[in-house]
């Protein structure tokens, strides 16, 4: 038995001074040393958008400025009708006018922006134009019965008194 067979797990150096294929391989140089891969290169950085104003190729889709905003405010809108309809008309008003200005903008160039932006101005939109309408009838109705009572105070105390 030789002695690499007696001991397979012991480590051994490699005589690298033994030359056991006296001809080079056909791809590496004769003069140089073994041809080592290159050092790890770090990927290219992500594409940078290009300058503001030069968009092209539907490159840079963005969402639209106030698109969110529109979408919380009118949100926010409907149920803020119930005090008294002042917050509900004043969020309403901003909501509408939010939305309606990302719509024009998206209908100017709609490859500079994203359909989910649009959509989402829209139902702002939508959202505001129905809390100011609900906000103004609250309104409307709450001056007839402040002047209703003012202007008959008997049936006034008969209604919500029960006198």
């Amino acid at each position: 038995m030789s002695e690499e067979q007696e001991n397979p797990q012991e480590n051994k150096p490699i005589d690298l001074s033994k030359n056991q294929n006296p001809e080079p391989s056909p791809f590496q140089p004769v003069d140089q040393g073994p041809v080592t891969p290159p050092p790890f290169q770090q990927p290219p950085p992500f594409q940078q958008p290009p300058p503001f104003g030069q968009f092209g190729g539907g490159f840079g889709q963005q969402n639209l400025p106030n698109a969110t905003a529109s979408l919380v405010l009118g949100i926010l809108a409907i149920p803020a009708c119930c005090f008294y309809g002042i917050f509900g008309l004043i969020f309403g008003v901003i909501a509408w006018i939010l939305g309606a200005g990302d719509m024009k903008k998206y209908q100017i160039n709609p490859s500079l922006y994203t359909e989910s932006s649009y959509k989402n101005a829209k139902a702002g939109k939508i959202c505001g134009m129905i809390a100011t309408i609900l906000s103004v009838l609250f309104i409307v109705i709450v001056i007839l019965v402040i002047v209703g009572a003012i202007a008959n105070p008997d049936m006034y105390n008969k209604i919500f008194r029960g006198i």
